[in-house]
Parts: structure tokens; sequence; C-alpha cells
């Protein structure tokens, strides 16, 4: 069950990349809502969210209020249950993050904490809200948490075999991870039809997966949102995917910097069943 955690976790934090360029459109927006099935083998287990929930102001500063939710259910449930929670504010400009939030349930552990990233004092503050113990570490450059660098990875040009690089900040600690898209297909994904997407295995991976001598992919669609569709995750003793299920658009923007890319056309929710994915 760890490594079912570890999937939800890893599914939260897929790498983002460099800035977008100027002129490029933002591709998501305020109300936009992905909903993802969870499978372990054929069997549905869970359920994640992930939203752009509002507009905040963080130092002075307007941000994305993103939210990343993972809940298990059914016999995972009652066995080894997780509900996670995170959320993260984007600087709208910068496209870095200044400040995140977590309260994870995994079996009978529980973490929550917070932490802000201050680049006036060039602190990261890290605040364990379990014990009351306040963590302060250095912080030399713009960082992304593990929800905002999904969301930058979006803003990005993505291109078969063009390598880009970002770093991700978790607690103390900062990870430079390297994306590099390697295959592009068509997949069929219920609530989009037939999409081309692009198939990106970050690295380095999670220690329980390598592991055990597995790999994890993700796939995102080839079009001007780039919409998260698919994890699948590999391993000697089981598989484990996230699968896109429903789409709910976000608002328009009324700026003109971060205005959403053109919507993509959504095919109507099957209502009686049937596969969510298939690759072409």
């Amino acid at each position: 069950m760890k490594t079912l955690t570890a999937i939800l976790g890893l599914f939260l934090a897929l790498s983002g990349a460099a800035l977008a360029d100027g002129d490029e459109a933002i591709p998501f927006s305020v109300g936009e809502k992905l909903t993802y099935q969870i499978f372990w083998g054929p069997f549905v287990v869970g359920r994640a969210t992930l939203e752009v929930a509002g507009i905040n102001p963080v130092d002075g500063h307007d941000c994305y209020h993103l939210i990343a939710k993972a809940k298990t259910s059914g016999l995972i449930e009652w066995l080894f249950p997780v509900d996670s929670i995170a959320e993260s504010w984007l600087d709208r400009e910068g496209l870095f993050s200044r400040h995140y939030h977590e309260d994870r349930t995994e079996g009978k552990h529980h973490r929550k904490t917070d932490t802000h990233y201050d680049y006036a004092t060039k602190e990261t503050v890290t605040i364990n809200q379990v014990n009351g113990h306040e963590r302060r570490t250095p912080l030399n450059l713009h960082v992304l948490d593990v929800v905002s660098s999904l969301y930058c990875v979006r803003t990005q040009k993505l291109m078969i075999d063009a390598e880009q690089s970002m770093i991700i900040n978790s607690g103390e600690t900062n990870y430079t991870v390297i994306i590099r898209p390697d295959l592009r297909k068509t997949m069929w994904v219920r609530p989009l039809g037939d999409v081309q997407a692009l198939r990106i295995e970050p690295t380095p991976t999670l220690d329980v997966i390598s592991a055990n001598n597995g790999h994890m992919w993700f796939w995102i669609s080839d079009d001007l949102r780039r919409l998260p569709l698919l994890v699948n995750s590999e391993l000697k003793f089981g598989n484990a995917k996230l699968i896109l299920f429903s789409i709910t658009p976000g608002k328009p923007s009324s700026g003109t910097t971060n205005k959403p890319a053109d919507s993509v056309k959504l095919a109507p929710l099957a209502t009686n069943g049937g596969t969510l994915v298939s690759e072409r």
C-alpha cells in the first residue's frame, strides 16, 4: 500500500520546467477541475482531483490557488486508507511557488505541514502543524512545490526528445527533475475521445519504483491545454494507474497575459461503463 501512496504523491508531483514564453497562453484558468479514477490492476481503488480554485494574494502578489486531492475507496479504504489534500499558491506572473500546505493521512500516519517561500528574506519556513516544530532553510532561487510543478509543465512547448529541467522543493530539500517526452501516440480518453498524447518519464523517479524494477510514465495531451491524461506505474508486483475521468472547464480570464488557451471540445461522458483509456 505504500507503493500506492507513493504513486498518488508523484501524481501530484509531475515535474515542471522553465517558464513559458511571454506570448504563450496559460492553458488553465479559475474553475478548471480535473477528476481521475485510481486503479490498482483492474480495480478502482479511489479518486483524485486537480482544481484551480481561485486567485489569492500572497505577499502582495496574485497567485493561482491550486488544490490537489486524492482519496482511496472500497476495500483499499478499509485496508489502508489514504486521504490527501495539498494546496499550492502559484505566482500568477512568474509561475513559481509562494505558499504550500499539505494535510495527508496514510493508514495510521498523519502529516500536516505549512510552507511559506519568503523571497524577500530568501528563506523557506516550514511548520509541522502536528507537533508545532518550525524549520527554516535558505531560499536562493525560485522553486516549485509538488502541485504547482504540474501546472507549470502545462505551460511548456513540449517536444519529442527535448529535455527540460526544473527544481521542486520538498521542505528542506530541493530536487532537480528532468523531463523529456519520448513517445507520441493517439489515445482514447473518456472525456475527450481521441487525442494526441506525449509520454514523459520523470528522472529521477521515486525510490520505491526503482527499488522494484519499475517505471512510471505520465501521458499529457499534445494540444493547447496539455492536460494530464494518465499516470501509469508498472512494478514487479502490480500495476497502478490514474486515468482522467471528467473535466470541468475553467472560466475565461479577463486578463490578457494569463488568458486560457482555446478550449477543447469534450466528448460526452459514457454512462454505461466501458474502457476509460486506450492507446492506439
